[in-house]
């Protein structure tokens, strides 16, 4: 069936890609001609066309791009090894806004430059390897040699970290820097700086709120503790107890909404309608479709048995695989369960009115990467960093990646670890917010190539900075819920949202906004990544998985940092807040910030606005 043209826009606008207006129906026509050839639905569709952005860094879909896209498909199994760009050359900057990260990074160059000459002293010269790579087309140039204006070009020199160089390619060209792309609340008389005199208490959300990092090891199961009394040991038994749990407490969450009291096993041939409670799968090994769903019942009625559901009689549904649901339907075969009913899921109850100290306050959220796909110079960090200097907040949320495993410049770096590389820019960070007065909570990110990948993901260490240092910043989990100054905050690094999106099957669903649909699936189940199977780029510990993945009440604020579209919407008295990433390819990306203000007269004791800023 022929794919419509307000689907395919609609779908692009949720990744952040723009079908302008005139012209459109060229550009649909083109897309849904490479839906035909390439045998493509439309998820798949927009899923290449995000790895093809990816490559060429902040690109705008045009009949010029569509031909690259175009080739892009056709080549698709012939990938060519990419080549280091070299740091770009050195321009003028304004010496006020570089501030204090200039005079670091000129440090960092001196003590990175001393470190290569002490490494030179004491190694052997050997012999140039014929195979070696080549850094440019023309010139083999050893990378630790190569100089710009007459400098090492090492890794954070000030040729290529510093503001005072900024990046040759799209960023510095970039437009509408500072323009708001999405809102929530009346922020045309704000001023978002904080004017507390006293600092924001950042802390955890209950006694499981953050990962403890001295309390986590993780792949060291024991078998015994792996094995579950009724599964053979030869099983990966962990998982099923887990997710049994969860089931369970989510079921009785349903059923004391709905008031249920008597369920049925999801396989009994009954002519009689049944309600049935299970956790949603595929059928194989693939993208769940309509026609390949499974329900796989609890362990206490259904005795984990399974069967296929049949959805023709249902009206309206959101489905994905591990979604836990009530169905109401007929098992007249045997064979398969038909539904009829879908019973919606109701969310966790909210906490307490905030209890605060601070009448206002202002929060600052950013997600990496927080450098351009051309550069080494961190110039959407630098410009970051800026804007919290003159527009302090009370709190400033840094998600990661810090260190982008994705990034070609970040794997070819030789003269300092990835740890290295990472302490340096929490030193610069450090030194230059020092004097002013707010927390920088870190979270970790599954892109960072320094740190365990591993969910739940444990916070950084950071006890190679000097203890000044440590005190500007609080690391916490991915993910973890906090509270700061008496908000109830969730968040999580984890790009659940793209996830769940690339996995997620509906039928004239009650929520229409697909974000929202996804984000609300999140406050129904309890869970930062009710997912599952997870993603391939996941490895879950699911031991720590049951304890820290779940929410344990609707937070006042969630953050889901996403490829997807920003936005900022409320969801069943949640205020939901993806900020995008801070650098999209070559070119700048986008901040959040909040503001929280004391308001007797509202439910929850306080009023909120929210932007979504480019950088």
């Amino acid at each position: 069936m022929e794919v419509s043209s307000n689907t395919i826009i609609e779908e692009f606008d949720v990744i952040g890609v723009t079908i302008a207006t005139s012209g459109s129906e060229n550009d649909v026509d083109k897309l849904r001609e490479l839906m035909v050839l390439h045998h493509l639905d439309i998820d798949s569709l927009v899923n290449e066309w995000g790895a093809f952005e990816m490559t060429q860094g902040g690109i705008e879909l045009s009949q010029e791009t569509l031909a690259q896209f175009e080739q892009y498909l056709n080549n698709n199994s012939k990938k060519t090894p990419k080549t280091l760009k070299l740091p770009p050359k050195k321009n003028s900057y304004s010496a006020k806004k570089s501030g204090n990260i200039s005079l670091l990074a000129e440090r960092v160059a001196r003590d990175s430059s001393e470190a290569s000459e002490l490494i030179d002293a004491y190694s052997t010269p050997v012999a140039k390897s014929k195979n070696k790579r080549q850094i440019t087309p023309d010139n083999r140039i050893n990378k630790r040699l190569a100089s710009v204006n007459g400098s090492p070009a090492v890794p954070f020199s000030p040729a290529s970290f510093s503001p005072t160089t900024p990046s040759t390619g799209k960023y510095s060209t970039r437009r509408n820097p500072g323009q708001v792309i999405a809102t929530f609340g009346d922020s045309k008389s704000v001023t978002w700086a904080s004017d507390n005199q006293h600092p924001c208490s950042v802390k955890p959300y209950g006694e499981r709120g953050v990962l403890e990092t001295d309390k986590y090891s993780f792949m060291m199961e024991k078998i015994v503790d792996r094995v579950n009394e009724t599964i053979s040991v030869t099983c990966t038994c962990l998982l099923l107890p887990v997710m049994d749990n969860i089931l369970d407490d989510i079921g009785d969450r349903i059923k004391e909404c709905h008031g249920v009291e008597n369920l049925s096993p999801v396989n009994l041939q009954s002519a009689e309608p049944s309600t049935v409670l299970g956790r949603v799968y595929c059928d194989s090994v693939g993208r769940l479709n309509a026609r390949s769903v499974v329900l796989r019942g609890d362990i206490d009625v259904s005795g984990r048995a399974a069967a296929p559901m049949q959805l023709d009689k249902l009206t309206s549904y959101s489905l994905f695989p591990g979604q836990v649901a009530l169905f109401e339907g007929m098992n007249s075969t045997g064979r398969s369960f038909v539904p009829t009913t879908l019973l919606d899921t109701p969310t966790l109850t909210a906490p307490a009115a905030r209890d605060a100290t601070l009448k206002r306050l202002s929060v600052v959220m950013a997600s990496g990467p927080y450098m351009t796909s051309d550069s080494l110079g961190y110039e959407p960090l630098a410009d970051f960093v800026s804007y919290l200097q003159s527009h302090p907040p009370d709190v400033c949320i840094m998600f990661g990646p810090f260190v982008d495993a994705k990034s070609e410049l970040i794997k070819d770096l030789s003269d300092v670890t990835y740890e290295q590389h990472f302490t340096k820019i929490l030193e610069v960070i450090g030194q230059a917010v020092e004097n002013l007065p707010l927390k920088v909570v870190l979270v970790p990110s599954q892109r960072d190539i320094h740190h365990p990948g591993i969910y739940p993901m444990p916070p950084f260490n950071i006890g190679k900075l000097n203890r000044e240092l440590q005190k500007r910043f609080y690391c916490v989990s991915d993910p973890s819920t906090l509270n700061i100054d008496g908000l109830c905050v969730g968040l999580t690094s984890t790009d659940v949202l793209f996830h769940m999106g690339a996995e997620e099957i509906n039928l004239q669903p009650k929520t229409a906004d697909r974000l929202s649909r996804l984000t609300e699936h999140l406050l129904q189940q309890g869970s930062y990544y009710p997912l599952n199977p997870p993603s391939e780029e996941l490895n879950v510990n699911y031991e720590k998985y049951e304890v820290y993945s779940r929410m344990s009440c609707t937070p006042h604020l969630l953050l889901l940092p996403s490829e997807l579209k920003q936005y900022t919407k409320s969801i069943n008295g949640c205020l939901c807040v993806n900020p995008g990433r801070l650098s999209k390819g070559q070119t700048g990306g986008t901040y959040a910030r909040i503001l929280v203000q004391s308001d007797s007269s509202a439910k929850a004791g306080f009023t909120t606005v929210a932007e979504v800023v480019r950088i």
